[in-house]
């Protein structure tokens, strides 16, 4: 096999990771408050020195827990150096960045997003990287507007049934 892909160990020296590319030049990366924030705490625990039983435990584990750790630190440090927070909204009743929507798809099931950065994304969890097909659809629709997006098994017409700046309450 071609050692182009093989991974070598790094000799226990720090490796420094590369900027992350931006959406476009000049372009910023944006991040919701809430994601900020969350990233913010993550960062935080992450260099907060482990009580000596975690630290115990993490040696017996091995130094790749500990590498990893470190490389998440540094991530998340060069995401909140990196991203610009967006507060301001500029219509309430269009679907911009940082808003919640609800859309209906043909069969009449609901789906509620959250309009985030990409770095900030997990579909799973309800927030829809801005970057997406579906999200960029999205982008200054106003309820009861509907978006068409080409899927990989085929298109998909949903209609916006609900715009808000604030979390749905469940």
């Amino acid at each position: 096999m071609s050692k182009a892909f093989t991974k070598e160990d790094a000799g226990g020296e720090d490796v420094v990771l590369p900027p992350r590319p931006r959406l476009a030049s000049g372009e910023k990366r944006y991040i919701t408050a809430e994601g900020y924030r969350a990233m913010q705490e993550e960062l935080a625990a992450l260099s907060v020195p482990l009580p000596r039983e975690e630290k115990e435990a993490l040696a017996l584990a091995g130094e790749g827990q500990a590498r990893e750790r470190a490389r998440r630190a540094r991530q998340l440090a060069a995401i909140l150096e990196e991203v610009q927070m967006v507060t301001e909204v500029p219509d309430e009743t269009r679907v911009f960045f940082g808003a919640w929507v609800t859309l209906e798809d043909e069969e009449g099931e609901e789906t509620t997003y959250r309009i985030v950065g990409p770095d900030e994304a997990d579909v799973k969890a309800g927030r829809l990287s801005v970057e997406s097909p579906l999200a960029r659809a999205l982008l200054g629709k106003e309820e009861g507007e509907s978006v068409r997006v080409e899927r990989p098994r085929g298109a998909i017409e949903y209609t916006v049934t609900q715009v808000s700046y604030r979390p749905p309450t469940s």
